[in-house]
């Protein structure tokens, strides 16, 4: 599946809109700047699968327009989960 914060699948036309796909997590951020990054990381990625598990359920193929936003020590996403041609 497409992950993408451009608001289209490069080289692709978006044939259907399924839906708004979000989520949120709590980052840890142990100390150290590699320890924030290593906690910023994990927030992504959790965030991102919880968005793809909406998106499958929507029987969408990509999400585009994601938006990845701290909040306090919460990460929080949003994108548009779309069909492809």
């Amino acid at each position: 599946m497409i992950v993408t914060t451009t608001l289209s699948g490069e080289g692709r036309t978006i044939s259907e809109y399924r839906g708004i796909v979000s989520a949120a997590q709590v980052m840890v951020m142990p100390g150290g700047n590699k320890g924030v990054q290593r906690g910023w990381q994990a927030g992504v990625d959790g965030v991102t699968e919880i968005l793809l598990q909406q998106a499958v359920s929507l029987g969408a193929d990509a999400i585009v327009g994601v938006r990845y936003e701290p909040f306090g020590m919460n990460i929080c996403a949003t994108g548009t989960a779309v069909r492809l041609i």
